[in-house]
C-alpha cells in the first residue's frame, strides 16, 4: 500500500481563512463593472444579455475557485494518507473528467447562445417615428472625422458630437470614416465598432428608457482625438421628432442667413463695379474734352 507524505506546513485552519479572505477581498474591492459585468448601465437588450453571460461566467469562476480550495483543503487535512486501488483511482479520474467536461459543455452552449442574442437586431417598434420606414430599424449616419462625429438624420438635419434618439425604437448606426479608422463605443448601448474608410459597418441598439450615454473614440485617431467624444441623448418619441425638426429649422436658417449675405456681398460687388465703370467713363470724356480743347 502507497503513502503519500503531504508538507507539514500545510495547515486545513490556515487555508481556509487564505481563501475566504482573499475572496473577501476581491468582493470588497473591485467595483461591479469589474467584478459582476463589463457594462453596469446597461441600457439596450444586447448589453443586457451580454450582462447576463458576464455574471453566469462569474458565478461559474467562483464555484471552480471553491470547489479546487475545497479540495485541497479536503486533502490536507491528514498528515498522511493511504493511496487507493489502481481501479478506484482509474474510476475517480474516469468520473472527473467527465464532470468536467459536461461543465465545459454548458458553459460553450450558455456563452454561444448569450452572445448569439447580444448580437441579434432588437425588436422593431411597431408604431414607427419620423424618417423610419416601418418594420424597419430607424437608419442614421454616423460619420467619424479627424476629430469629430457627425449624424445625418433621415429628414436632412445633422449634428455633430451629439446624437439624438428616440426611447423604444431600434436603431441601426451606418458607420463611415472620412479619413482614418475611428472606433465606435458607448458601453451601455452597444459594444464596439469600427468606421473604416472605403466600407460601411452597421450598429443596431434599442435604448428603452430616457437618458444621456457619454463615451469616446474607442480608436486613437491623432492628436485632436482627445475632443473626439461620442454623446448619445436618449429622448421620447415626440421629443425625438421635435429635435429633429429643431435642427433642420436652425440648419436652414443658417443656410438662408449665409445666403443672405452672400447676395448683399454680390449686390454691393455689382454696386461698386457699376460706380467704378461710370467713374471710368465721366474720366474718359473729360479727356477726350480736355483733347478737343486743346
Amino acid at each position: 500500500m502507497a503513502v503519500v507524505l503531504l508538507p507539514r506546513s500545510i495547515k486545513p485552519v490556515s487555508l481556509f481563512i487564505s481563501l475566504v479572505g482573499t475572496m473577501l477581498g476581491f468582493a470588497l474591492t473591485a467595483s461591479p463593472a469589474m467584478a459582476l459585468s463589463l457594462n453596469p448601465d446597461a441600457a439596450s437588450p444586447g448589453v443586457k444579455d451580454g450582462n447576463t453571460l458576464h455574471w453566469i461566467l462569474f458565478i461559474v469562476i467562483v464555484v471552480v475557485i471553491v470547489v479546487v480550495n475545497l479540495a485541497i483543503l479536503r486533502a490536507a487535512r491528514p498528515r498522511t494518507r493511504h493511496v487507493k486501488p489502481s481501479e478506484g483511482r482509474s474510476l475517480s479520474q474516469v468520473k472527473l473528467a467527465i464532470g468536467l467536461g459536461v461543465a465545459a459543455l454548458a458553459i460553450f452552449v450558455v456563452a454561444t447562445v448569450f452572445s448569439d442574442k447580444s448580437r441579434e437586431i432588437p425588436a422593431v417598434n411597431a408604431t414607427p417615428v419620423a424618417g423610419q420606414l416601418k418594420g424597419q430599424p430607424l437608419e442614421i449616419e454616423a460619420t467619424g472625422s479627424q476629430w469629430l462625429w457627425r449624424f445625418n438624420y433621415p429628414n436632412g438635419a445633422f449634428s455633430y458630437r451629439r446624437l439624438v434618439v428616440p426611447a423604444g425604437v431600434t436603431v441601426q448606426l451606418d458607420l463611415v470614416s472620412t479619413d482614418v479608422v475611428h472606433g465606435w463605443n458607448v458601453p451601455e448601448l452597444t459594444g464596439k465598432a469600427q468606421a473604416v474608410p472605403g466600407k460601411t459597418n452597421y450598429v443596431y441598439f434599442r435604448a428603452d428608457d430616457p437618458g444621456t450615454y457619454t463615451s469616446r473614440s474607442s480608436v486613437f485617431s491623432g492628436q485632436g482625438y482627445d475632443t473626439m467624444e461620442i454623446e448619445v441623448q436618449v429622448v421620447s418619441p415626440d421629443e425625438y421628432e421635435a429635435a429633429i425638426e429643431r435642427l433642420k429649422t436652425d440648419i436652414q436658417t443658417a443656410q438662408d442667413k449665409v445666403e443672405a449675405e452672400f447676395a448683399e456681398s454680390k449686390r454691393k460687388t455689382e454696386i461698386g463695379a457699376a460706380a467704378g465703370k461710370k467713374m471710368e467713363a465721366e474720366i474718359n470724356k473729360d479727356q477726350i474734352e480736355s483733347a478737343d480743347s486743346e
